[in-house]
């Protein structure tokens, strides 16, 4: 991996929208960012603009994790297309207890990994040492805590 930057915080305090800003400030990024909507939770695709439902309260989808119900097909989509990339600037929302476990982001964040990619993630304050250790061991990873 060329960097790591993982922006972070408490929930509600910025880091989709943070997340969001540098993605959109970057020509040619590409990634997935996960905005807060009535619905629950949509996936934008940071290259096409397209906005897809992918979390909800409500048990509409197959998958559950806490309360929330969410679309594994989308998860595969995210894996498809940037499982593929092998450099560029990447942007990942919302990388935590899903991930950690294996589910979630997690086949695409391994090959990420390894990819020479400048990967930019965000992160809940309370996971970003579980997610270093299990994503990035010895690798550099520069953290930025939002106020």
């Amino acid at each position: 991996m060329k960097s790591c930057r993982i922006i972070t915080g408490g929930k509600g305090e910025g880091k989709s929208s943070a997340i969001m800003s540098a993605a959109l400030s970057i020509p040619n990024s590409v990634g997935f960012i996960m905005p807060v909507t009535d619905y629950g939770y949509s996936l934008y695709n940071v290259r096409t603009g397209k906005i897809l439902p992918f979390m909800t309260d409500k048990p509409v989808f197959p998958y559950k994790i806490g309360k929330w119900y969410y679309d594994q097909r989308l998860f595969d989509l995210v894996k498809e297309e940037l499982g593929t990339l092998y450099e560029g600037s990447v942007f990942l929302d919302e990388v935590g207890r899903l991930e950690i476990c294996g589910e979630g982001f997690s086949p695409v964040l391994r090959i990420l990994a390894k990819r020479n990619v400048d990967l930019t993630i965000a992160v809940r304050r309370d996971f970003v040492d579980e997610v270093i250790s299990t994503f990035f061991p010895g690798e550099k990873v520069v953290v930025e805590e939002l106020s």
